[in-house]
């Protein structure tokens, strides 16, 4: 019997099952994640990237992505655009 989603590992027999299930569901994951979401390569200026650090915390809401919505969002506000 292979191993399944749900079982326990107990063999290197399962460990490898495992592994390959798990491969092949980060690779599903991720190829649902770049169907779905919006992704943005940005190089920041010099002047930005000072912003941009002075904002990064290791708390929730101080990853790159946050700061940069937070950005945007203040901006968009203070320009009158939604």
């Amino acid at each position: 019997m292979t191993w399944q989603p749900g079982m326990p590992v107990v063999t290197e027999q399962d460990h490898a099952d495992w592994q390959v299930w798990r491969r092949e569901r980060k690779l599903e994951q991720q190829r649902e994640r770049r169907r779905t979401e919006r992704r943005i390569d940005y190089y920041p200026s010099k002047e930005a990237a000072a912003i941009i650090d002075q904002l990064r915390t290791p708390y929730a809401g101080g990853d790159l992505s946050s700061v940069l919505n937070r950005i945007v969002g203040e901006w968009s506000a203070a320009s009158g655009i939604k």
